[in-house]
């Protein structure tokens, strides 16, 4: 061969190696590439493309074996080290912050929960004169509650909870309203022991949290029956057992005293002494239907101070009279009923309670009397929400808006009417009867805040200080709860 030809034959065999390699120097980068931490998933990928570099001879077999055994040591350092992170991750605390804060173990045995509310009320009133006193409405705005609380578990089946109000507002001290000890037994039959003071088992409104009440203040007799005795907002110190079964039914029941920012008397005088009990059904609770229905009563004696006081203000707070009020009451006893039922079906719900307290009287020649009321309200959540129904616990909470405010929705919007009684003339005594008619509209921006405004009109007041006079307010309220 001549000169030339010899000369492509030697860029022949150095293109050959060239190609080699480049191919080799493709297959280390790779290789390189691949062992790292952030591609440990691809090692198999990886030994596959190095046997199928070694069968065309790219790299030795040698050279093959080394870098098989270096992915798959690599492989094994990172299946160790992701074994090492999942478990240091088990063992951190989860932090909920969605509609609450709340810390907990990742098993949940142990939970820290830090709650609160606020309720900023706006009260307009038109006074009015019948045969008797001219009633003393007086407009304004307060802080109706501020509180924030702390609640716990702990193990698993204890709780406590302990929650502060700082608002103070018409003529209701600032103080503690929730304080207690709980615990769960979840084996077998449901059953909660509670110590401490919370709310007495009277009632659906009264047992419903003021931040789920359909209206800024609850109905006529529902707050008037459970404050005798010295119950406030119906919180009192005691002992309660809950259980439910089967899905259908709930019963609680306690034994009670006064509230513990209440008066005590006299330091010879003891103090008040309930036992209630409250049982209710429920066939059916699903997201948007429900059925309730319950029955509680009560024996209540007064303590040594034997004398009872029931009276009641027009459905408002702020710069409120009572307009219907036995005054102080001789009484050795004093039976407390209660029957309640409620339905929800879709956007549409309907609620009712009667309520009644007969007194015992302990002065010769005071007849015995009975007292009484009842309400109705039906509400319509005019953007089809539901309110929730809460079966453990029998009572229900707000709807939860499908379109939050801010993120391209309305919110929830709702409207209310409510029609509510309360006959305190008995006998001797001359209360007053009061008849109430409330129209509202609620809207709820986001599951944690909402706004309200009612309009609320006394029908008729017959007896007491203010025979037939007939008021007026326009209640406003801006209110948030976490």
């Amino acid at each position: 061969m001549g000169p030339g030809a010899h000369h492509a034959i030697d860029l022949g065999g150095l293109f050959v190696n060239h190609r080699r390699i480049t191919q080799l120097g493709t297959a280390l980068a790779v290789a390189g590439a691949l062992c790292t931490p952030g591609a440990r998933a691809a090692n198999d990928a990886m030994i596959e493309l190095l046997k199928v570099l070694k069968d065309q001879g790219t790299i030795t077999s040698e050279a093959y074996e080394q870098l098989k055994s270096a992915a798959q040591g690599d492989d094994e350092q990172n299946t160790a080290g992701q074994s090492e992170i999942k478990q240091a991750a088990e063992t951190l605390p989860k932090v909920e912050t969605k509609e609450k804060l709340e810390i907990s173990t990742p098993d949940g045995a142990f939970k820290w929960r830090i709650g609160g509310r606020l309720h900023t009320d706006a009260a307009f009133y038109s006074n009015d004169t019948g045969t008797g006193d001219t009633t003393t409405l007086t407009s304004g705005a307060d802080i109706r509650r501020a509180r924030l609380a702390i609640e716990a578990t702990l193990y698993r089946y204890w709780q406590l909870k302990l929650e502060y109000d700082f608002a103070g507002a018409a003529d209701v001290d600032e103080g503690i309203r929730d304080a207690y000890l709980r615990y769960l037994h979840t084996e077998g039959w449901p059953l909660s022991i509670t110590v401490g003071q919370f709310k007495e088992y009277l009632g659906l409104e009264s047992i419903t949290s003021s931040n789920d009440i359909s209206f800024i203040e609850r109905a006529l007799p529902s707050r008037t029956f459970n404050d005798i005795g010295g119950g406030s907002d119906g919180r009192r110190l005691g002992v309660g057992l809950n259980t439910f079964g089967h899905n259908v039914w709930t019963a609680s029941g306690g034994i009670f005293g006064r509230n513990a920012a209440g008066e005590t008397g006299a330091d010879d005088e003891s103090d008040p002494i309930t036992f209630v009990g409250r049982l209710t059904l429920s066939p059916w609770h699903t997201e948007n239907r429900a059925f309730h229905l319950g029955v509680a009563g009560s024996w209540l004696n007064p303590g040594d101070a034997h004398t009872v006081r029931i009276r009641s203000r027009p459905e408002a707070r702020i710069g409120a009279d009572r307009l219907v009020d036995t005054g102080d009451l001789d009484a050795a006893d004093v039976n407390r009923y209660g029957l309640e039922g409620a339905g929800v079906y879709g956007p549409f719900s309907l609620q009712g309670e009667y309520l009644r307290g007969d007194v015992n009287r302990n002065v010769a020649g005071n007849p015995d009397v009975g007292f009484h009321g009842w309400y109705v309200m039906g509400s319509w959540v005019l953007t089809g929400e539901s309110r929730q129904y809460v079966f453990e616990e029998a009572r229900f909470k707000n709807p939860k808006p499908k379109g939050i405010v801010g993120k391209g929705g309305i919110g929830a919007w709702e409207l209310l009417a409510r029609y509510s009684t309360l006959d305190l003339s008995d006998e001797d005594v001359d209360g007053g009867e009061e008849d109430n008619v409330t129209v509202g509209l609620n809207w709820y921006p986001t599951p944690n805040f909402r706004f309200m405004a009612n309009y609320v009109r006394v029908l008729d007041l017959e007896g007491g200080d203010f025979d037939g006079a007939e008021p007026e307010a326009f209640l406003l309220r801006a209110q948030a709860y976490w």
